[in-house]
Formats: structure tokens, C-alpha cells, sequence
């Protein structure tokens, strides 16, 4: 989730430029990166759509209507927000691959996602389990320990306590540490930038071939349960009870594709930025459209592949890689807009960043961690009971006492950090001191 949870915008890195002195000598500057305008709408999509499946299952609507096979494949959530992070972390990299300059500090990086991610869901976290008493972190240190350090998915006896949904910030978590070193990994010193994007695109292909590997050898584990030392009975990858192995498919080699496919849409963006020319086809008015309409022939498709309407639910090996394949297209789909053509023109584009939207964005990381517990603890202030509460009326409420938390969290404690950040980085204070450039209207290409 990120689940995307990244509120940060998209860099492309420092744009070529000059001031020249008075001995002649041209000194780069820093300019400010390019800012993709619709992203934060794409994480309201993402992060509204987690809580209406999760409204959509506790109030009984996606096991008893007959929209409920749509409701329950909300999920696709998830996967925009690991693409977002797949397109928002990587460009940096990807245009100083291509442009052949000095990639993004790893130590400033790994600052900035920490720094990100780490304070706003410590805090869920904290009021969560010790205010309103709705999670529980055991048994003991160890429990609380794997919770705060992102670790819950490494352990059986923890998958399912905490904030449930905060597994996807774990496989997140272990994304953010292997991008740099991956990015160390793929460029090429010294060579064209033909090269360099060849080697970008075989990079993607390994990726998402390791994640389909990965996945389907661990989807075909075949788990044996044991009663008392007796076998009896076997089951496959999330069942409840089952052990160590059922893991394996929440870690991040599992969903490299999802990231790889954002990364791509980086790579393709920043080659199209180095060449300074777009295809015209990109340019069309109709490209936001037949873009959507894909990631609802997509949606639709994966909605129709028989897969329970349960939030936890076991399905074949060959229909969860097909599932997964399918909610990648979705968010796919959905992203293609907003990384080209005009970012001003169409409907589709402006609605995604229209105010009310775009707050909702802006606040989307909250939004993410908060409002299942919000909604369970709703349902003991009111009496509402569980499975018999209108969808309708859950998830506005829902919503409404989340977007409180969630913007509380953003302005009390995510803006003031993130503001925070340029003072503490010890280890790359020689390089801010490069002069900054005089303010021109930013990029919003």
C-alpha cells in the first residue's frame, strides 16, 4: 500500500544549467524538479478505494450484492500505489541514468523515506493500540518490535495483528531499500544513452521476471498441516493456519512487477524528457480515455475470474499470477495519463487534480493507515452491527472520521517532518551548498 503512499512529488532530477562568473567558469545550479500534477489524485483513487472495499465487506454489501464481485476487487488499490512508488522513486534515477549524471544520494533517499513513511504510521500505530485499545502488537517485545520496524510479514504469529493493511508498507519498505543499489546496478558508465535505455528495459524485464518466478514457486508450495504431530490435510498460500512458507507471497519479489511496471513509465517519461520530443499520438485528446477505458476492461476482467468476494480468500496458483497480471494493467492504465501528454487538458486530468480530489491525495497515506480500525471503532460508538449496516452509510461516515485523522496526522505531524528533513542531513551538507537558482514557474510537463 503504496501501499503508496507516497505523498512526495516526482523528480527528475537537477535540468542542466549555468551561471557563468566572472572568470567564465559555468558553475552548475539546482533547479526545481519537475511536478507531475495528477499523481495526488491517482492516491486518492488508490487510497478511497482500499476503504470502500473494506466498508463494502463489513457491511455485508460484497457478500450479498450482486456488485459485490466489484466492491471486493477494490483491492487493486494496492497495486496503483506500488506503481505511484514505482514511477515517483525511480524516475530520479532513471533520467540520471539517461542524462548521464550523478544518480540521487542513497543516504538522502533513505532519509527521505523514512522520514516519509515512518512518523505518520508510528503515530497510527501508537493511538491505535494504546488510546482507542483497537490492535494488539504481541505476544511480548518481540511483537511490538517486528510492528514499528516493519517486520510483521516475516512472521506468522504477527501477519494478522496491528494495522492489517500495513503489510503493503513492509513489502514497500523493502522496495525503497533495494532501489538504489538496483539503480547502481543497471547504469552504464560511459555509454550512449541508446545503451543506457537498453539496459533500463532489460533491468525491468529480470525484474518482472523474477517477481512471476518468484511468485508462482511460492504459490505451488504445498503446506501440510500437522495435528499433534499427524498430517491432516493440506492447504496453499494464505490460509490462517498455515506456517513460515504462506509468507513468502506478501514479500517484495512477489510484487517487483507491480514496481517494475511503474519504473517503466519512469523510464519511457525520462528517455521522451532527455529526447525533448513526445510522439504526437501522445499528445491526443483521447488518450486519457482509451487509457481509462483499458483499466476498466482490466478491472472488469478481474472482477469476472471467480475469485471470492471475501477480504481473505484462497485461489489456484494460476488465477492469483493472472489476478495480480490484471490489477497491474488496472493501475497501469489509470497511471499512463498522468505521466504524458498535456497535464492541463481533458477531463480526466482535471479531475485528478480538481481541489477536492487532490486534498484527498495530499492526505492519502492517512487515509490509508487509519480508517479500518476508525471503522471498527465506529461500529462499537454507534451499535451499528457488522454485516447489517447500509454500504452507503458506513462509508461516508467511514470516510468523513478518517479524512479528521488523516488530515490532523498530515498537518500536525507529516508536513511539519517532511519540512524538517533539509536540516538533519549530516552527511550531504557539501552538497546543498550549491547555489540555488532564481525562481521561475515550475515544470508541470
Amino acid at each position: 500500500m503504496r501501499n503508496e503512499t507516497e505523498l512526495n512529488q516526482a523528480s527528475s532530477g537537477p535540468e542542466p544549467s549555468a551561471d557563468p562568473s566572472a572568470d567564465g567558469h559555468v558553475e552548475p545550479i539546482a533547479t526545481k524538479p519537475r511536478h507531475f500534477a495528477c499523481f495526488d489524485g491517482l492516491r486518492a483513487i488508490a487510497a478511497v478505494s482500499i476503504l470502500l472495499l473494506h466498508t463494502a465487506n463489513t457491511s455485508g454489501f460484497s457478500s450479498r450484492s450482486s456488485f459485490g464481485i466489484y466492491t471486493s476487487r477494490l483491492e487493486v488499490g494496492v497495486s496503483v500505489f506500488f506503481l505511484i512508488s514505482g514511477f515517483l522513486l525511480y524516475r530520479p534515477f532513471a533520467v540520471s541514468h539517461l542524462a548521464g549524471r550523478d544518480a540521487p544520494s542513497t543516504p538522502r533517499f533513505w532519509e527521505r523515506r523514512l522520514l516519509r513513511i515512518v512518523p505518520a504510521y508510528w503515530l497510527a500505530l501508537t493511538v491505535l493500540t494504546y488510546g482507542f485499545h483497537a490492535i494488539t502488537l504481541g505476544p511480548g517485545w518481540q511483537g511490538v518490535a517486528s510492528h514499528y520496524l516493519f517486520l510483521q510479514i516475516y512472521f506468522p504469529n504477527q501477519i494478522f495483528l496491528g494495522i492489517p493493511q500495513a503489510w503493503s508498507l513492509c513489502t514497500e519498505m523493502s522496495f525503497y531499500l533495494i532501489l538504489p543499489l538496483y539503480g547502481a546496478l543497471v547504469v552504464a558508465r560511459r555509454s550512449s544513452k541508446t545503451i543506457q535505455m537498453r539496459r533500463e528495459l532489460i533491468g525491468l524485464g529480470i525484474l518482472i521476471a523474477i517477481s512471476y518466478g518468484f511468485r508462482w514457486w511460492a504459490l505451488n508450495i504445498p503446506i501440510t498441516k500437522r495435528v499433534d504431530g499427524r498430517v491432516v490435510g493440506i492447504c496453499y498460500p494464505h490460509c490462517l493456519t498455515a506456517p513460515f512458507s504462506t509468507l513468502y507471497s506478501s514479500w517484495l519479489p512477489s510484487y517487483l512487477d507491480l514496481f517494475a511496471f511503474g519504473m517503466l513509465l519512469a523510464v519511457v517519461s525520462a528517455w521522451l524528457a532527455e529526447k525533448r520530443s513526445d510522439p504526437m499520438w501522445l499528445q491526443s485528446p483521447w488518450i486519457p480515455w482509451v487509457s481509462w477505458g483499458g483499466a476498466a476492461v482490466a478491472f472488469f476482467w478481474v472482477a469476472h475470474i471467480g475469485i471470492p468476494t471475501s477480504i481473505i480468500y484462497v485461489i489456484t496458483p494460476e488465477t492469483n499470477i493472472l489476478r495480480q497480471t490484471l490489477y497491474g494493467a488496472v493501475a497501469f492504465f489509470l497511471l499512463v495519463p498522468a505521466v504524458f501528454g498535456p497535464q492541463d487538458r481533458s477531463i480526466i486530468r482535471r479531475l485528478l487534480r480538481s481541489w477536492p480530489v487532490a486534498s484527498v491525495g495530499v492526505i492519502s497515506y492517512g487515509v490509508y493507515l487509519w480508517h479500518l480500525n476508525l471503522m471498527d471503532e465506529l461500529l462499537q460508538w454507534t451499535g451499528w452491527t457488522q454485516g447489517a449496516v447500509p454500504y452507503w452509510l458506513l462509508a461516508v461516515t467511514t470516510f468523513a472520521i478518517t479524512v479528521a485523522f488523516s488530515s490532523a496526522s498530515y498537518f500536525g505531524l507529516e508536513r511539519p517532518v517532511l519540512r524538517f528533513k533539509n536540516r538533519i542531513s549530516w552527511w550531504d551538507r557539501g552538497s546543498r551548498a550549491v547555489r540555488q537558482p532564481p525562481k521561475v514557474g515550475a515544470d508541470h510537463g
